[in-house]
């Protein structure tokens, strides 16, 4: 009779196990949903693409591309994708909101210029005082936030207050800055470079150049986010990931046919196109996430505060940034 009872339980604890499994033979597994938009984070993305990092280091991956900074970040707080690459005081405005985003990396710090036409007689930022001034962003982008910084801490011009600003896609910017309907325009990474070389404008400021000269090493503004839920449900997903993201920027260091291959997808393939793609964006790339880029991300958010106040960023939140899934 108790072999009997024995075997009977045995039978139902075996039954109850395989209805419960949370992965059982055959089952799919877990695509990671990536949010990017197009630029510079494609860049990225084609290297790692094209060289296999993220199959081999077994991330399986479907990308949600969108146009435009805002939508990527709402897919982020609203955890319409797993991990994105999204504007740094963003995903920290977002969680200070309980919104749960999680900084796991970083990409790149800006390669983004204010640009002006040739024959603009503007010297500095405190020239665009009452002038039209275009950001592709909006203004609550992370590019947007650090010339509002840039400008009134070391320009004494408060330009949300004291310009006009108006966000459109950066060639639209452009169209205006040619009919003089702009006195300056911030534009997108990859438009930066090409309008650069266009002969028809010139760089006013360089967000990044203009940090490093007054503040020393430039924050990030391209983070690798993910959400709390996310991260603790799917840890090993991350860190591998992040593996693949460390392959690929050594690949990068090592490999300047990089940049050629890219330059072909993004239709700048000259010489000239190849050496600005490579010269700008190279040294752009974050390659160590780690306590000291975290205190340098930590002090942009204070003086953003700061500067730009409340409406801008209440508080910098705790618990935003981890190097928890670092190789």
């Amino acid at each position: 009779m108790l072999p009997r009872m024995i075997a009977r339980v045995l039978f139902i604890l075996s039954m109850i196990t395989l209805t419960f499994s949370p992965l059982t033979e055959g089952a799919e597994p877990r695509k990671l949903r990536i949010g990017l938009i197009p630029g510079a984070q494609d860049f990225i993305m084609h290297v790692m693409e094209t060289q296999n990092f993220l199959r081999k280091h077994n991330v399986l991956y479907e990308k949600e591309k969108v146009l435009s900074p805002p939508t990527v970040h709402l897919f982020i707080a609203e955890k319409k994708v797993d991990l994105g690459f999204g504007g740094f005081t963003v995903m920290a405005r977002a969680r200070a909101e309980g919104k749960g985003t999680l900084v796991i990396g970083a990409m790149f710090s800006p390669t983004n210029f204010v640009l002006v036409p040739k024959d603009s007689p503007a010297k500095s930022l405190v020239d665009l005082k009452g002038k039209r001034v275009g950001i592709f962003g909006g203004p609550g982008a992370t590019t947007s936030i650090m010339l509002f910084a840039i400008a009134k801490r070391w320009y004494g011009v408060d330009l949300q207050k004291e310009s006009q600003i108006i966000t459109a896609p950066s060639p639209a910017l452009a169209g205006l800055l040619d009919n003089r309907e702009l006195g300056a325009a911030l534009v997108g990474t990859i438009d930066s470079l090409k309008l650069s070389l266009a002969g028809k404008y010139r760089t006013l400021l360089d967000l990044s150049e203009e940090w490093e000269k007054r503040a020393g090493r430039a924050p990030a503004h391209v983070s690798i986010s993910t959400n709390d839920d996310f991260a603790r449900a799917y840890p090993d997903l991350l860190k591998n990931y992040m593996k693949a993201y460390v392959e690929t920027v050594k690949y990068i260091r090592l490999n300047p046919s990089v940049w050629e291959s890219y330059g072909k997808e993004i239709k700048m393939t000259s010489k000239e196109e190849i050496a600005l793609l490579r010269e700008r964006i190279g040294p752009r790339i974050v390659e160590r996430w780690d306590r000291q880029q975290m205190d340098i991300q930590k002090d942009f958010l204070e003086v953003t505060r700061q500067i730009l106040g409340p409406k801008v960023l209440k508080t910098v939140p705790e618990g935003l940034m981890t190097d928890a899934y670092n190789p």
